[in-house]
């Protein structure tokens, strides 16, 4: 569904300040995340957020799985409508 919805949307996402905490075959991943998103047809409006990703992960075999996510958004500035328009 989003990928169809977000087909008229260019995006870019930046990660920073990754942190993994290791607890055994558990873990948890926090990082800041910057999301820049313009109407593919119009790049002079935008939509910027800063959000906070806390990922529980767990060990499977050879594998880190996502057990649970929470996306916390931090600020955002420009036209929601770009988002939330789609």
């Amino acid at each position: 569904m989003l990928t169809g919805a977000l087909s008229k949307i260019d995006t870019t996402h930046s990660v920073s300040n990754p942190r993994v905490t290791l607890n055994g075959d558990k873990a948890v991943l926090d990082a800041l995340v910057e999301a820049q998103h313009l109407p593919s047809d119009d790049h002079s409006r935008h939509y910027l957020m800063k959000n906070r990703y806390d990922v529980e992960l767990i060990r499977q075999g050879e594998v880190w799985v996502i057990q649970r996510y929470t996306v916390d958004n931090v600020w955002l500035t420009g036209d929601p409508t770009v988002l939330f328009s789609v």
